[in-house]
C-alpha cells in the first residue's frame, strides 16, 4: 500500500505543476477539475500512507480503489491537456472529450468519497 500512496502522490505532482493560480472567478472549468483531482490523489495517498504504517501492503482488493483513483486521475488530466492544447479546434471532439472529463470527475469523486469513508482499522475477519 505504500507504493499505493507514492502512485496517488506522484499522479497529483504531476497534474499540480500545470495548474496556474488557483481559479479567481467561477467558470474556469479546467483549473476546478485538476484542482479536485490534485486535491482527491493527494489526500488519497496521504491515507494510504497511513494505512500502510498500520496494517502494511493490504491486499489487492485494498489496493484497486486507490489504484483506479490514480488511473482516472491520469485519464482526466490527459484529456483536458487535449481540449486545452487543440491546434485545430474541433468542437465535437471537444465536446467529446468534456464529456470524457466530467464522467471521469463524478467517477474520482466517488472514489475519493469512498476512500475517505472507509474504515481506518479492519473489521476482525470471520473464523473458519
Amino acid at each position: 500500500m505504500d507504493d499505493v500512496a507514492d502512485c496517488l502522490l506522484s499522479v497529483a505532482w504531476n497534474i499540480f505543476p500545470l495548474m496556474g493560480k488557483p481559479p479567481e472567478s467561477p467558470g474556469n472549468r479546467t483549473e476546478e477539475v485538476r484542482t479536485l483531482l490534485v486535491d482527491a490523489c493527494h489526500d488519497a495517498g496521504m491515507l494510504a500512507r497511513e494505512w500502510a504504517a498500520e496494517h502494511g501492503a493490504g491486499t489487492e482488493e485494498d489496493r484497486v480503489p486507490f489504484l483506479r483513483l490514480a488511473e482516472v486521475g491520469t485519464d482526466a488530466n490527459l484529456f483536458l491537456g487535449m481540449v486545452s492544447g487543440t491546434l485545430v479546434a474541433d468542437q465535437e471532439r471537444i465536446r467529446r472529450r468534456w464529456a470524457e472529463i466530467e464522467t471521469l470527475v463524478r467517477e474520482a469523486g466517488e472514489l475519493a468519497g469512498w476512500i475517505r469513508g472507509r474504515p481506518r482499522v479492519r473489521p476482525p475477519l470471520p473464523a473458519g
